[in-house]
């Protein structure tokens, strides 16, 4: 197993945001991690499996399996070879939450039950239950046991906020955990969790100290052909509530790939300010710039910050599009946005511009690729939601006109389904920030930690031989 020392130092390798790692092409960073189906492992085996079981929940019952039947195909592989696979992941943000119900629906898709452990690691992260312990070499094989939500658990999110002076004073006491996973739990780690892009220690740290590393069927697929195609994309088109979906856009903005930018929503707003203050005037945002503590407010340090971005697509050549009229939130439509008011939609005029810039990219770029993530509204309201139907549309006719279309996870994904169907894009992905983030110019961490195992175990392999 990696020592204490060489644990510290790959763990800061993904930490510090090392260049060479982040520098590296996906296709060389992929390379060394083997599929599920490549690991040669005796019956009996246990296997740890971070696993996408961040599911929407609807009267305690999984109101979307979509996630849930992506994991299905590794989660029966491993019980067709009698290994015994222990499943773990999150389960949103709040650490109450149970995956207990999770558990259900899992079984009820795999035809079998699910052993459900409510309690595993201990509270203050020093080290496993005993109960839980003693009780995993009573495993049989074949035997599928998932374990409670990891963000119940505080050190799961020990490196979330870390400062570069905390980093020594955390290193022993992820070490000692990991290490004692790896001693009683598994020692083989499979990643089929496509959503978990945070820096966490159930699939950026754990998998360390590991002596094998694999990626699930639906991963390594996502990762080596889907992720792959939607970064290259010479569109992007942003949009939504969540205006630090800005930093996912200057990321994306920096690798170079873009021609054009088609945004909507708050990114949108911030970009639509900064435009006119560059130009040496202004536009109000109405509510939007009023600090209210609202989800939708664009503090002053976004309109910087887009401006930057603006004058770094001028000097790429990256045309930006922005809406040119908006849907108000008692339903007028105005090129403005009054103070008081909210934008809820784009309106018709700039549902004109999109399809004409969406038609014209389709048209006129060689292999053209794009990427759409978000909604242009409050689409879950009808009267809010004419843009992103509308803009559905175009996707549709830019796939058949053989572009190809990729689409991001959440609202995204939602408003595909709801306005036309999965086979009218190239590919929609089941997860939202993580795609995001992989179209930037870091790759996430849990990418960065198999690839380190994976080099790690080839140099041992390399000096016995």
């Amino acid at each position: 197993m990696i020592n204490r020392n060489d644990f510290a130092s790959a763990l800061n390798r993904i930490y510090s945001q090392e260049l060479e790692l982040n520098s590296l092409p996906l296709e060389d960073i992929l390379a060394p991690i083997p599929r599920i189906d490549k690991l040669q492992l005796p019956a009996g085996t246990r296997v740890m499996m971070r696993c996408d079981l961040d599911v929407p929940l609807k009267d305690g019952a999984v109101a979307d399996p979509s996630r849930l039947e992506a994991i299905a195909h590794s989660v029966k592989y491993a019980i067709e070879q009698n290994w015994t696979p222990i499943l773990f992941g999150h389960l949103g943000r709040d650490p109450k939450n149970s995956l207990k119900p999770v558990a259900g629906a899992l079984g009820e898709l795999l035809g079998g039950e699910i052993d459900f452990v409510p309690d595993w690691i201990r509270e203050d992260g020093s080290g496993l239950m005993d109960c839980f312990r003693d009780n995993v070499a009573k495993y049989s094989a074949g035997q599928v046991v998932m374990l409670e939500n990891t963000r119940k658990y505080d050190v799961e999110r020990t490196m979330w906020k870390l400062s570069p002076d905390e980093f020594e004073s955390v290193v022993d006491g992820l070490y000692k955990l990991a290490a004692e996973i790896r001693e009683h739990v598994a020692t083989v780690f499979v990643n089929e969790a496509l959503a978990a892009s945070n820096f966490d220690f159930s699939s950026a740290v754990l998998p360390l100290v590991m002596d094998s590393v694999a990626y699930g069927f639906y991963l390594h697929e996502e990762m080596s052909e889907h992720i792959k195609g939607a970064r290259e994309s010479q569109l992007v088109v942003f949009s939504g509530l969540k205006i630090d979906k800005l930093n996912d856009l200057e990321k994306v903005i920096e690798r170079g790939k873009l021609k054009m930018i088609i945004s909507a929503g708050s990114l949108a707003m911030a970009l639509k300010k900064a435009q006119a203050q560059l130009a040496g005037a202004d536009f109000s945002l109405g509510l939007a710039e009023e600090d209210s503590g609202a989800k939708f407010y664009i503090e002053p340090k976004r309109i910087e910050q887009a401006k930057a971005m603006l004058k770094t697509c001028k000097e790429q050549g990256i045309e930006v599009v922005l809406p040119v009229d908006f849907v108000l939130s008692d339903g007028s439509i105005s090129a403005e946005i009054p103070s008081g008011k909210s934008q809820m939609d784009i309106g018709p005029e700039s549902r004109k511009l999109f399809a004409e810039k969406l038609a014209e990219f389709s048209s006129s770029v060689s292999s053209a690729t794009l990427f759409y993530n978000g909604v242009f509204g409050k689409f879950e309201d009808e009267q809010f939601a004419g843009g992103t139907k509308d803009f559905i549309e175009q996707l549709k006719k830019a796939t058949k006109s053989g572009a190809r279309t990729y689409v991001g996870g959440g609202e995204g994904r939602m408003a595909l389904l709801r306005y036309g169907s999965l086979g009218d894009v190239t590919h929609c992905f089941t997860a939202g920030g993580t795609i995001l983030k992989s179209l930037g110019n870091k790759h996430i961490a849990y990418v960065k930690a198999s690839y380190i195992q994976s080099q790690m175990q080839g140099a041992k392999a390399g000096a016995v031989q």
